[in-house]
């Protein structure tokens, strides 16, 4: 069996000493040049948090601005739409107006041309049109000849005939056209009068003729009494 020996080391205060105190310094240091280290990285971080802050004003100064401007720009917008939308509003008022200035011009025309009216009061043209949602969009025109041609009023009446629940039937005007709130329509013109309007018709109406009846006011009798097939266009 091997013999084991022992090993003696020699105690030495010294030495233990000088290796503490090597190892307090090395700490030391460390702190120290720790703290330095630190110290300027957050000085470094300090002076990028002011350089950011500043843009961070920057750009919020900026932003409001362009949120500013957004809100004129959006402002302007809405006034150019509102500015359009009654640009076209009046346009198709104008449109409108035209169109019956042109069916004035051409009504005044053909009455000029026509020599063979009848004196009194009669009826130049009627339409219907269908405007496909239901409704009928009518226009008829009144006129008058007398010797002395002047401004007059006149009563109106218009009746739609047809057929409701199997029996013949006459409805006035007024109960199809919500825009009428008298009836007879009084009427006041010297030549001619161009009249038009929407009615709807009762889902259980059948049309068939339109009658017009043209008469002066201090007159009992109808001076124009007459019928009209219902045709319509469009």
């Amino acid at each position: 069996m091997a013999e084991i020996k022992s090993v003696v080391i020699p105690y030495r205060p010294k030495l233990a000493f000088l290796v503490v105190l090597g190892l307090c310094c090395l700490l030391v240091l460390a702190l120290f040049v720790g703290k330095l280290w630190g110290g300027q990285v957050f000085g470094k971080d300090m002076l990028e948090k002011a350089r950011l802050e500043v843009l961070v004003d920057k750009m919020a100064g900026t932003i409001a601005e362009q949120n500013e401007e957004l809100s004129r720009i959006r402002l302007s917008s809405q006034v150019d739409m509102a500015a359009l939308e009654n640009s076209r509003q009046e346009m198709i008022v104008l449109q409108k107006s035209i169109y019956q200035r042109d069916e004035e011009l051409k009504l005044y025309r053909e009455l000029l041309r026509d020599r063979d009216q009848e004196d009194g009061l009669s009826v130049a043209d009627i339409r219907l049109t269908d405007l496909n949602d239901g409704r009928i969009d009518y226009l008829w025109v009144a006129r008058q000849k007398t010797s002395k041609m002047k401004t007059l009023q006149v009563l109106a009446e218009i009746w739609i005939l047809g057929e409701q629940n199997g029996e013949s039937v006459e409805i006035s005007i007024q109960e199809l056209d919500a825009s009428i709130t008298e009836f007879p329509l009084q009427l006041e013109f010297k030549y001619f009068s161009i009249n038009r309007g929407v009615l709807s018709l009762p889902d259980d109406f059948e049309p068939a003729q339109v009658r017009l009846v043209l008469r002066y006011p201090w007159m009992e009798k109808a001076q124009f009494d007459m019928k009209y097939d219902w045709k319509l266009e469009g």
